[in-house]
């Protein structure tokens, strides 16, 4: 059952295996109850100010859908940075591609880290002790301002965040994400891009009764990037679309569908087992947005 603000009501085996709340200086001393617990219909599940981030259910179909697309129609894997994402699942995605050589995981939150290395091993499968991976625990706009200031540059950026917050889901509470969905942040993000890098973002809820936020992300990354997509699919869990945008100057990502073949890339990229997770025909159909969505997001 989800409720009218999408927050899960779920069944919840018994107590929690951590609760605790989490201060961020780096953020005018803005705070977060982090929570980690056993569910009927999820499984093990890390939960933020209420809201269900990841879960052992829900990983498989949220990880692939925010990774491999921006992985697939990358010219190059060989840097990453990962924005938020301290659960460790994109991290450990990241590393399974062949070509790289760097992921850098930014994320203000250290308790997330440790808490999830600790409780929830799969959404990490050990890539925390992979050299190739980075872990940095700072405000994610600091750390974006000085690798510009440095030209440092990386192929693929991937944005997974907790969802701004809004108006009309959430009114009430700030999001520690809130300053990295700002105009000033995606600029940031593409000046830390390498040309022909791409850049992806969680970016909400992508339905008939909640676009806005989307709508509004989409808006402000098509003032940055020449090629911006919006893309959803279903999480039966969350009970409704979530969505990701996937951003790049590079010509080969001006129809994310027709560019790459999805398939023949994965059997020579990934080093990890894709069957039942990703395909050409899993890939199109991400893309594939009803008619009354594109023109919705076109005049959002």
């Amino acid at each position: 059952m989800v409720s009218a603000a999408r927050r899960l009501l779920m069944r919840r085996q018994g107590p929690w295996l951590f609760e605790g709340e989490e201060s961020f200086p780096a953020l005018g001393g803005l705070r977060c109850c982090v929570q980690i617990g056993d569910f009927d219909e999820i499984g093990r599940t890390l939960v933020i100010d209420g809201t269900v981030q990841l879960s052992e259910v829900i990983d498989p179909v949220y990880t692939t859908s925010l990774v491999f697309p921006a992985a697939l129609l990358a010219p190059s894997r060989r840097r990453w940075l990962i924005v938020g994402g301290g659960d460790g699942a994109a991290a450990r995605e990241a590393l399974r591609f062949r070509d790289t050589e760097l992921v850098r995981l930014v994320d203000v939150s250290r308790v997330v880290i440790e808490q999830t290395q600790a409780l929830i091993p799969s959404f990490w499968a050990g890539c925390q002790r992979d050299s190739r991976l980075e872990i940095i625990t700072r405000d994610a706009t600091r750390v974006m301002a000085e690798m510009v200031d440095r030209e440092e540059q990386v192929d693929v950026l991937v944005y997974d965040l907790s969802d701004p917050s809004t108006d009309d889901i959430t009114p009430f509470s700030e999001s520690p994400a809130d300053d990295l969905y700002s105009e000033a942040a995606f600029r940031a993000a593409s000046r830390c891009l390498r040309p022909g890098g791409v850049f992806v973002a969680q970016m909400a809820e992508l339905s008939q009764l909640q676009w806005r936020a989307h709508a509004r992300g989409r808006r402000l990354l098509s003032r940055v990037f020449r090629h911006v997509h919006s893309y959803r699919t279903h999480i039966e869990p969350f009970g409704y679309s979530e969505s990701w945008i996937l951003a790049s100057d590079h010509e080969g990502v001006g129809d994310p569908t027709r560019e790459v073949d999805v398939d023949a890339r994965l059997a020579e990229l990934y080093t990890g087992d894709a069957t039942g997770l990703y395909d050409g025909a899993w890939h199109r159909q991400l893309f594939t947005l009803p008619p009354w969505l594109r023109r919705t997001l076109s005049e959002g």
